[in-house]
C-alpha cells in the first residue's frame, strides 16, 4: 500500500473567541480528529492581528496550544492587514512592502512571538501574496516558508519550501506532491470557505477516511518535515 504523508495547516488562529481559543467549537473539531486518526495540525498564527491581539499580552493561549505535541505553532504575519487598505487586498500585509520595510515588519512580529515566549520557525504570508523582497527577508528570518501552488508560483524562495493548497471543503480532487499531501484550512471567518465548521469537519473526516482505506498515512508538522 503507498504511503501518504498528510499535512494540515489551520491559518489566522489568534487569541480571540471562535479563532482557535479553548473551548472553541472548531477546536473541539481539531482534537476529535487528532483521537480518532492521529492528525496533527499546523497554526499559522498573526503576532498581533489587526492590531488587537497581540501575542506577548496572550503568553497563556501560546501555552495552551504547547501542552499539545500534535500542534505546530508558526508565524502569519504580524498584522494581517494592510496599513494602506485596497478592499481587493486588505489582508495582503506584505503585498506593498520591499525587502527593508519587510525586514522591519518582521522584526517587529519576531519581537512580540519571543516575547510571548515562543519563536517559530514557520512561516505563512497573510493573504498570500507579497513582493520577492518580502519573502527574501522571510526567508532570512525562518526556517522554511508555506507557499499557494500557483499564486506564489513565481516566487524565488531561498529556505525550505513547502507548496500547496487543497482545501478541507473540497473533495472532488486532492493534489498530491511527492507523495505528500498539504490541505489548508482557516479556523474561522464567514468570508472562508474553509473554515473548521460542522460541514467541514465532516466532510474532511470523510476524506481522511477514504485516504485510509487506499493508503497508509502518516500525519506530519512542517517542522518535523525540515
Amino acid at each position: 500500500m503507498q504511503k501518504l504523508t498528510i499535512t494540515v495547516s489551520i491559518d489566522d488562529t489568534h487569541p480571540e473567541q471562535n479563532w482557535g481559543c479553548e473551548g472553541d467549537q472548531s477546536v473541539e473539531y481539531l482534537k476529535e480528529l487528532n483521537k480518532e486518526f492521529g492528525c496533527k495540525f499546523i497554526l499559522f498564527t498573526p503576532s498581533n492581528y489587526h492590531e488587537k491581539y497581540p501575542l506577548s499580552k496572550h503568553k497563556d493561549w501560546i501555552q495552551y496550544w504547547l501542552q499539545y505535541d500534535w500542534i505546530e505553532l508558526a508565524a502569519h504575519g504580524h498584522y494581517h492587514k494592510r496599513i494602506v487598505v485596497d478592499p481587493g487586498c486588505r489582508e495582503c500585509e506584505f503585498i506593498e512592502l520591499d525587502y527593508n520595510q519587510a525586514k522591519d515588519r518582521l522584526n517587529e512580529c519576531l519581537h512580540e512571538w519571543n516575547s510571548s515566549g515562543y519563536s517559530p520557525i514557520g512561516w505563512r504570508m497573510p493573504g498570500w501574496l507579497a513582493t520577492q523582497g518580502s519573502f527574501d527577508a522571510v526567508s532570512e528570518l525562518f526556517g522554511y516558508t508555506a507557499i499557494h501552488s500557483y499564486l506564489n508560483d513565481n516566487i524565488k524562495i531561498n529556505n525550505k519550501l513547502f507548496k500547496g493548497e487543497n482545501s478541507i471543503h473540497n473533495d472532488e480532487s486532492v493534489n498530491i506532491i511527492d507523495n505528500v499531501i498539504y490541505f489548508q484550512s482557516h479556523i474561522w471567518g464567514e468570508y472562508n470557505k474553509n473554515n473548521w465548521n460542522e460541514e467541514n469537519y465532516l466532510n474532511f473526516r470523510n476524506i481522511l477516511l477514504y485516504l485510509k482505506d487506499n493508503f497508509e498515512l502518516e500525519y506530519k508538522l512542517f517542522n518535523e518535515l525540515i
